[in-house]
């Protein structure tokens, strides 16, 4: 760039939608309310909102994202959420985050920020990071608390052979390091 020049869009677009392959199948729509390219960087940034539809590998629908705005990296397919980020998956599990990351080569969703995580089940659980496989199926969340209406068996401290854990009807946890939900 020369002294006294600005490098801007090479392309702009208002209210459409671009749609990303990954080894020529559909992997996700992005609708935006206004979007620039920068050809020379491989990049799209999208603001004035975005709506992203993810599709598995066998092209079937598995969440929605809506956020503020949003970074698309050309050059591996990754993208960046921010700003009232919110996913719902198909399968019933809601995540809310300031920010949230999409590594395709992985095919990872990642954040380094606050989450909260609701699950069909009706748990809400709440931490700093979080990373899921891109059904939302397999995920771990670090530094967690949360509230469960299920019905728990907990073991106690100290028990006898005889004695049985008492079952509770709510929890409120904070484990060390990170909980991990599986299918």
């Amino acid at each position: 760039m020369t002294p006294g020049t600005l490098e801007g869009p090479d392309q702009e677009g208002w209210n459409s939608r671009i749609t990303v392959t990954n080894a020529g199948r559909v992997s996700a729509e992005v609708q935006y309310g206004h979007m620039e390219k920068y050809s020379k960087k491989r990049e799209v940034h999208f603001d004035s909102g975005i709506i992203v539809d993810f599709y598995n590998q066998s092209g079937n629908h598995t969440s929605k994202l809506t956020a503020e705005r949003g970074l698309l990296f050309e050059v591996n397919n990754d993208f960046e959420a921010h700003g009232n980020v919110v996913v719902v998956s198909d399968s019933g599990i809601t995540l809310l985050s300031e920010s949230l990351k999409w590594q395709n080569q992985r095919q990872r969703i990642l954040t380094d920020d606050f989450v909260t995580v609701s699950t069909a089940d009706a748990d809400t659980l709440h931490g700093k990071g979080f990373e899921s496989d891109p059904n939302l199926k397999n995920w771990s969340i670090k530094q967690t608390t949360g509230v469960t209406k299920r019905r728990l068996n907990l073991p106690r401290a100290k028990r006898s052979e005889k004695s049985r854990p008492e079952p509770v009807d709510s929890l409120q946890a904070a484990p060390p390091d990170s909980l991990q939900q599986a299918p």
